[in-house]
């Protein structure tokens, strides 16, 4: 009697993982199978299929004048400043931290 018992749950067994592989195999299909990506538009221009840019399409003159030699170095000197202005003020922000952090302690 025990033998029957004991041979019963092994056929359960048996039969029960071929089921659960086919389940789970056709659980990770199916995530496969959905896609994240919107479907294209069906309105869209069928004219142009791989959306290049039209090959005579040329980008407008640009009308800003072109600066001078003097214009430029005027530009130079007056980015220098600035910069050369800026280096300290990040110097002593620096130095003053590590000194104000101990005082608020």
């Amino acid at each position: 009697m025990i033998r029957s018992m004991r041979g019963s749950g092994s056929i359960a067994a048996a039969r029960a993982l071929p089921t659960a592989t086919v389940l789970l195999t056709t659980l990770l299909l199916a995530g496969c199978v959905t896609s994240s990506t919107p479907p294209p538009d069906t309105g869209a221009n069928l004219n142009n299929t791989y959306n290049y840019l039209p090959v005579n399409d040329l980008p407008h003159d640009d009308q800003r004048p072109v600066l001078s030699v003097e214009q430029q170095e005027k530009l130079r000197k007056e980015l220098t400043a600035v910069r050369d202005r800026q280096v300290p003020a990040a110097a002593k922000a620096a130095t003053a931290k590590p000194a104000a952090s101990p005082a608020s302690k």
